[in-house]
C-alpha cells in the first residue's frame, strides 16, 4: 500500500530521507545534501571509501513532483529521485582530498535567511547544517561549489 500525505513537512522529510539514503552507509567518506527551502530542487553527493574516484549523485526532479502533487496530496512512495555515478578526474579527486583534510566548519555569521537552502555536510564523525554560503568557511565553500558544479553538469 502506498503512503500518501497532505502534510508538507512529511513531504520534505521523505525527500530528505531518500536523498540521504546510502546503500553503503558505513563506507562513506562524506555526503553533501542540498534542498531548496521552497522545494525548488534537491540533490545529494556521496563519496565512499570503496570508490574514491566516483561520486554517487542523487537528484530530485522537483518540478515534476511539484506539478504532480499540485493539489497538496503527496505520494511519499513515488518521489522522482534518480541516482547515477559520476567519475572524478584526477584534479577533482586531489582537490576534494585536500579540502577534506582541511578544517571544514561553520562561521559565526549573524544574519537571517528567509528562503535559502537547507545544506548538510556529513562525515562519519560530524554533521554540519546551514542555509547560505555566508555561514561556512572558505574551504567548505570551495568543496560545496565543486560538488554543486558536478551535480548541475551531471543531471539528466
Amino acid at each position: 500500500m502506498e503512503k500518501f500525505s497532505n502534510n508538507r513537512e512529511n513531504y520534505w522529510n521523505q525527500i530528505k530521507k531518500e536523498l540521504s539514503d546510502v546503500n553503503d552507509s558505513g563506507d562513506f567518506r562524506f555526503q553533501y545534501l542540498e534542498i531548496g527551502q521552497l522545494l525548488s530542487h534537491g540533490f545529494s553527493v556521496t563519496l565512499t571509501e570503496k570508490n574514491p574516484r566516483e561520486l554517487v549523485l542523487k537528484t530530485w526532479n522537483a518540478e515534476y513532483d511539484n506539478q504532480r502533487f499540485d493539489k497538496g496530496i503527496f505520494n511519499l512512495d513515488r518521489l522522482a529521485i534518480t541516482d547515477r555515478k559520476v567519475e572524478l578526474n584526477s584534479q577533482e579527486s586531489k582537490t576534494i582530498n585536500k579540502l577534506l583534510d582541511s578544517k571544514l566548519e561553520l562561521t559565526n555569521w549573524g544574519g537571517i535567511v528567509l528562503d535559502g537552502l537547507f545544506c548538510q555536510f556529513e562525515t562519519n564523525d560530524r554533521k554540519l547544517d546551514w542555509n547560505t554560503n555566508e555561514e561556512i568557511n572558505d574551504d567548505l565553500i570551495e568543496l560545496v561549489e565543486l560538488l554543486r558544479n558536478k551535480a548541475i553538469h551531471n543531471t539528466v
